[in-house]
């Protein structure tokens, strides 16, 4: 079927290419025939790559060990974590099975143990998406050398610094974190609690405190969910028979229990799901471990944790290596159905609340300028991200009530009673739905170029996202193949153009956009922003695509801050706010947070 000149089939490909047409027409020719970077935009919107469209991953390198083998499996570049792990990679099997496998076959994934007795899982590949990740001129220049092979190892439980991110992530005690980090590897409990240097009473208290914050029932899900947390960085796969049987060396029925075991699954639970007797499922189980000389279930889980992370990365068209230490902590909410809910917290802790919401696809951090200016206001920025949106879980139930009650549950857990809530252009509904089912929550709440209902006014000076939009609310059935779209076109190059192509419509805009620290900021927002999966931007597109209104409110006060740069806006949906007022930001367009942040900051303390 059609609609509008648009074709628009019945499955998530179909979708896909239609949202591509959409996303071509949002763009318009005549800009296209004027830019002298036509070709990077027609590089962006190009469907002739087939489905590798270009999908970044950020890694951290402290997970991350890289070496290129020579023809006879020599080392000929290793960087340290590489060399430290393999003192002498020629006494290891698992290196030239490996290695000698990826010749034939092209890659090859499997189990390696270090000099330290430790598993991991590695990549071993040639041709391009080897050479992606060799990160050195030196590297580069081996592994271009007939029959040479890139070797990754992936062992973000190894790192000790990923371990402690991940511990403070889940809001971890400093005993709880070195119990949490000893037992990843330690056999048992006891061992565990030796290695941390507490009695064996004192970590089962803290292994129990542990499971509740980590939103766990067993002890084995603890490894699980930290190897999870540390391996994050990208789309990955389900650990699947498929997966497990390839990467461990295992039969097919041997990696179906493998992938419930290493899911938290009992021996008994895994014999009721896959329908098999408790006496088979217990005989594959032993099989498993001797195969993948795991120790426990939970050595399992950890290992296809980061199996399935490291299969999504080697997939990817751009490994971003990032390593800066963040100027916001990392915190993990669990959620009710094993959802969880991801924030930044900037602090101080003593400060009041203010949670700062994201837009569509930018704004997942602050600038250094708006978190300093904040924080002097006496501030505790908070960034949550809304369900489907970077590491937070998409949405189960209603869209707008499951964002609102995510907010709740923050505010619970971090013992506030009001909070200042400050929500940007798509954000505006989510912002909403919270201040009308929880009003009493609300100190104030400030809307920044709030995303009306209907199209964008006719003055909005954007053209590209004015266009965006009309198209969007016209051909709602294309809006999850869009947000694909976006997701699989996250490389850094073409994020670039496309910040080029859609804010240079406003000066204020453009001329923040000549710093570079502003631009690597925006391009890792955006790909952190889609880093697994576009069920957020869907969901809001979707909403405001089936007529959303304003609710009903009985709190305030409420300030609607206007970025004059971006065009007038109709002031007639936000009239009915309580103590609602109007507060023109002079020439400022889309990149307030980043052009105005002294005035912004000061609108959101009042």
């Amino acid at each position: 079927m059609s609609l509008k000149g648009i074709d628009i089939g019945q499955n998530r490909s179909d979708a896909f290419a239609g949202a591509a047409q959409l996303l071509r027409r949002a763009w318009g020719q005549e800009g296209r025939a004027r830019r002298p970077d036509t070709p990077v935009v027609e590089q962006l919107l190009s469907l002739e790559a087939g489905f590798d469209f270009g999908a970044a991953a950020l890694v951290p390198p402290e997970a991350i060990a890289i070496a290129v083998l020579g023809r006879r499996n020599e080392v000929l570049d290793a960087d340290a974590a590489f060399a430290a792990a393999f003192p002498e990679p020629a006494a290891v099997p698992d290196l030239y099975r490996l290695a000698e496998r990826a010749r034939r076959e092209g890659s090859a994934m499997g189990l390696i143990e270090a000099a330290d007795g430790a598993l991991a899982p590695a990549w071993f590949g040639r041709g391009e998406a080897a050479l992606r990740w060799v990160r050195t001129p030196t590297g580069a220049r081996a592994a271009s050398q007939p029959q040479a092979i890139v070797a990754l190892l992936f062992a973000p439980s190894r790192s000790s610094d990923l371990a402690a991110r991940a511990a403070a992530a889940f809001g971890l005690t400093a005993l709880e974190a070195r119990l949490a980090q000893a037992f990843l590897f330690a056999p048992t409990l006891e061992i565990a609690a030796a290695q941390a240097g507490v009695g064996a009473t004192t970590a089962r208290d803290a292994l129990k405190r542990i499971m509740g914050k980590l939103g766990v029932s067993r002890s084995s899900d603890v490894v699980r969910r930290l190897a999870e947390t540390m391996s994050v960085a990208h789309e990955a796969p389900e650990a699947d028979a498929t997966l497990l049987s390839d990467a461990f060396g295992l039969t097919l029925a041997e990696a179906g229990v493998a992938a419930e075991l290493a899911a938290g699954a009992t021996q008994r639970e895994a014999a009721t799901r896959l329908g098999l007797q408790p006496e088979t499922v217990r005989t594959y189980a032993k099989s498993v471990l001797a195969k993948t000389r795991a120790r426990r279930a939970k050595d399992l889980g950890r290992l296809a944790a980061e199996t399935r992370a490291l299969r999504g990365l080697v997939d990817v068209a751009e490994p971003v290596f990032s390593s800066d230490a963040p100027v916001a902590r990392l915190r993990l909410l669990p959620r009710e159905g094993e959802r969880r809910l991801a924030f930044l917290d900037y602090g101080p802790a003593s400060g009041r609340p203010a949670v700062i919401f994201h837009g569509f696809t930018a704004g997942r951090s602050l600038p250094a300028e708006l978190a300093t200016a904040l924080q002097g206001h006496g501030l505790r920025p908070l960034i949550p991200q809304r369900p489907g949106f970077g590491l937070t879980s998409p949405a189960t139930r209603d869209y707008l009530v499951e964002a609102a009650d995510d907010l709740e549950a923050l505010m619970v857990a971090l013992g506030a009673r009001k909070v200042s809530l400050f929500a940007r252009d798509g954000g505006t509904a989510a912002a909403l739905a919270f201040a009308a089912a929880y009003p009493h929550r609300i100190a104030r709440g400030v809307l920044l170029n709030p995303r009306a209902p209907g199209h964008l006014s006719a003055e909005h000076k954007n053209g590209v996202v004015l266009r965006m939009t009309r198209l969007i609310l016209d051909h709602p059935h294309l809006i999850d193949g869009l947000g694909e779209f976006i997701r699989r076109r996250t490389r850094s190059d073409f994020l670039d153009a496309a910040l080029d192509r859609t804010l240079r419509a406003i000066p204020a805009d453009e001329q923040a956009l000549r710093d570079p620290l502003v631009r690597a900021q925006l391009i890792r927002d955006i790909q952190a922003q889609f880093a697994h999966t576009s069920a957020g931007y869907a969901a809001e597109h979707a909403i405001y695509a089936r007529g959303w209104r304003p609710p009903a409110l009985t709190c305030g006060p409420w300030l609607v801050a206007e970025a004059t740069g971006v065009g007038q806006a109709s002031r007639e949906a936000w009239r009915a706010l309580p103590e609602v007022s109007f507060h023109p930001l002079a020439d400022a367009g889309i990149l307030v947070q980043f052009t105005h942040p002294t005035a912004l900051a000061a609108l959101i303390a009042g």
